[in-house]
């Protein structure tokens, strides 16, 4: 995938996650990677990053 499908898929994961569960929820994904948001996530984590999201989206 490239740098923007990523972008775009964690975002929206992170979007919804936090309508469930609050921005901290969203933000606490993001800290376990040393990061706050998509912009300073490193490339590396990016799948990591999703499926934690996409497993709190599906434990709701």
């Amino acid at each position: 995938m490239t740098r923007l499908d990523w972008q775009i898929n964690i975002e929206n994961m992170a979007g919804s996650v936090a309508a469930k569960y609050g921005n901290s929820v969203v933000a606490s994904v993001f800290r376990r990677y040393d990061a706050t948001c998509f912009e300073d996530l490193n490339p590396a984590y990016y799948s990591e990053v999703f499926g934690d999201l996409m497993q709190i989206d599906e434990d709701g």
